[in-house]
Order: C-alpha cells, then structure tokens, then sequence
C-alpha cells in the first residue's frame, strides 16, 4: 500500500513540475502584459498602451484643398498654398554634412513664420532581433527571422500583441492557450514590443498611422514651437518629413492639417520628375513666373535635381524681377555661392562684394579714418609703442577727443 501511495506521489509531483514547465511562459507573460518585468532575460518597464495594442488610425481626411495645389517635392507630394492669398512660401535650402536639402518656410500675409519643413532624410528600417537573453531561444529566433521587413513593419503599427487571460488551473484553458498562443508566437510578440519601443518615440505627444506604410508622430518642442514628424516605410528604407510649426501663430493648425491632408510617398524619379514640375511652371501666364507661385514651382523642380544648377539660377532670376527686396534672398545667394560657387544674381551693384567682405572693407575704412583723426595729437616723446595699433589705443584711452557740436541756431 505504501509502494502505491508512493508512486502515485512521485507521479504526481511529475505531473505537476511538466504542468508547471509548461505554463511558467504564459504566467511570465501575464506578468508582462499586466505589470510589465525586468529580469535577467527580458526586461519591459514600458507602460505606454501603444507598445501593447498598436497604432490607432489617424482621423486625417483626404481631399482637394481650395486654393492650394499639389506639388511632387522631393520623394512626396503634398499641397501647398497656391491661390491662398493668406500664405505663401519661401525657399530655405540648406547644406547639412555635405548634403543639400530643399527646406522651405510658410509665411502668413505679414511675413510671420507660420511653420518650416524640413526633415527628407531617409534610413534603413532596422528590425535586428533585440539583445535581451530570451531571444536566444532557438525556438523564437526560428519563428522571427523568416518575416519579411514589410511583414513585421505592418505587424510593428497593427499587431495587438495582448493575449487573453485564460484558467491556468483549467486543463481545457491551458490546451486552448497552447494551441492558440504556442511559446514561439509568444516570442514574436515579446519582439514586437521591443520594435515599437524603439520606433515608437516616448517623447511624442500623440502616435498615429495614416494608411499602412505610414506613420505620424507629433511633438511639443517647447512653449513656441510643435513638430509634426511622418515615417514612410518602402522597400526597407524609412522616409522622414517634417513639419515644425510655431504654436504661438493662430493659423499653425490650419497650415499643418492642409499639409498633413493628402501627404504621401511619391519617390523621385530624378529628371523625369523636375521636368513635370518645370512643366507646371511654363504654364504659368507670364506674370506669374515672377511671383511666389513660379518661385515654388521652380524650386519644386529644383528639389528632385539638386545638383542641376539651371533650375537654381533661374529661380533666383525670377525673384529678382519680381517684388523680392535683396535683403530677401540674401539666403539664397548665400546657399548658391556655398554650393555651387556663385550667387547667381544679376543686382551686381549690391552683390558685387558679399556681406562680410563689405563690413571688412568698412571696417579697415573707420579705422583709417581713425588715425588720420588721431595723428595730429601730441604725446609725450618719453612713451614708446610696441606698434601703430598700441599707439593709437594709448591715444584713445588718455586723450579727450573734442567733438563739434551741432550748431542748433535757428536761421
């Protein structure tokens, strides 16, 4: 009788630890979804519900914008205004390590700042397996590393990675829980939320997708400033565009949600692309061209061949004979003659030297015109000067220049 007692104990305490075995990954996966862990294989203290459930879409709608127009600009089409006479926009291009990008500014009617867009980099989406312990099971780096970058890209915006609780207790839940929910897929899950805590930005305000390749992450820079950043997924490469927008001005939310309304990917195809948009601008009556509207035109050819200096030259030729002051485009002349060597501008009588070398030449003039001033002032024969320079700082420091008053005598 012993000897049976004895081995029903030992069998059921093999029972037990495989029942145990068994379920110990579903206990440490509620522990997870529920708490959140941190322990020597796996560590998850991020609470955020979009690393759990994923990206809710956005309320964006699509549709045509009065007064505005679309463009190809880059590697995206967007509308900008066009016949809205309460915005315009202006060219900002700037040369960052080595590299060219075609910014631009959106002003209001009064030429306040209203938002800037910047950003057209573009990376590798990297969807490494991360380095935390569990992930050197065999058994979930065998079910991760057959997903294609695209599959896991939609599984990173879409998947809800949140099981459901079942009786552990329950022989009939735990066979559910197995079939449903095996240890491999488990992993798999584990993987996505680390993706998510690396794409998804802790710092932004609000996360959303706008289409499936397509995410929209916004920001509150400071008490001025907000940012609107877009993530475009294509054939493993992540596209960026941004939107920083001055939060101070009534219309930055207006500007950001035409922008944003029907922004998409639409990748360069280099000169077949700046030619359509060239194309845009010869259809201008004539007059125009020498507007903002044929100024944006131009530069939106411009962007898809940066390193074609006609369609920079003759932007700026348009600008000069249009209403443009030449204090506003001193930018672009600085850009041109950064990167291509010259200003490209035909006002010659005020660019012939460029802004420092004036002040220098101004400089060297005053101080000129400072020793001539000076020279006639006796000093002592005893004080000796190292050179000119000392000679005319001792003057400056011990001598009382009389200056000429106005002669306020009414005639």
């Amino acid at each position: 009788m012993k000897k049976i007692i004895f081995t029903f104990t030992i069998f059921g305490l093999v029972i037990l630890s495989a029942y145990l075995v068994i379920t110990m990954p579903y206990r440490f996966y509620y522990t997870f979804q529920s708490e959140g862990v941190q322990s020597d294989y796996f560590i998850a203290t991020d609470r955020r519900n979009i690393l759990y459930s994923g990206l809710l879409p956005s309320k964006i709608k699509r549709g045509k914008t009065a007064f505005w127009k679309k463009i190809h600009f880059s590697n995206y089409s967007f509308d900008v205004p066009f016949q809205d006479v309460t915005f315009q926009v202006f060219p900002r291009p700037k040369i960052i390590k080595g590299r060219t990008y075609p910014y631009f500014d959106i002003l209001d009617h009064k030429g306040l700042l209203v938002a800037s867009v910047s950003g057209f980099q573009v990376s590798k989406f990297n969807p490494s397996i991360p380095i935390d312990e569990i992930f050197n099971l065999p058994i979930i780096t065998q079910f991760i590393k057959p997903a294609t970058n695209q599959q896991v890209w939609l599984d990173m915006l879409n998947l809800n990675i949140k099981i459901k609780n079942y009786n552990l207790y329950s022989y009939k839940d735990v066979k559910s829980l197995l079939e449903d929910y095996p240890i491999s897929k488990l992993g798999y899950y584990l993987y996505i939320y680390k993706l998510r805590q690396k794409y998804f930005a802790h710092n932004a305000k609000r996360i959303v997708q706008n289409g499936p390749f397509h995410i929209i992450e916004e920001y509150k820079k400071d008490d001025l400033k907000g940012l609107a950043r877009s993530y475009f997924y294509e054939k493993g490469r992540l596209y960026q565009f941004d939107i920083h927008y001055n939060e101070k001005h009534p219309d930055h939310n207006v500007v950001k949600d035409k922008m944003m309304k029907n922004l998409k990917l639409e990748l360069s195809r280099d000169q077949e692309s700046s030619l359509a948009m060239y194309n845009e601008f010869r259809k201008l009556k004539y007059q125009k061209r020498f507007d903002y509207q044929g100024m944006l035109l131009i530069y939106s050819a411009w962007s898809h061949e940066l390193e074609n200096q006609s369609f920079y030259k003759e932007m700026i030729y348009y600008l000069e004979k249009g209403d443009y002051k030449t204090s506003q485009l001193f930018g672009l002349y600085d850009f041109a003659k950064q990167k291509y060597g010259k200003t490209f501008s035909g006002r010659d009588e005020i660019l012939k030297n460029d802004l420092k070398s004036k002040i220098e030449m101004e400089k060297a003039q005053e101080l000129k015109k400072q020793e001539r001033d000076l020279a006639d002032y006796n000093i002592d024969g005893e004080t000796e000067f190292k050179d000119e320079d000392s000679k005319i700082d001792y003057i400056l420091k011990n001598v009382d220049v009389k200056e000429d008053k106005d002669d306020l005598t009414e005639y």
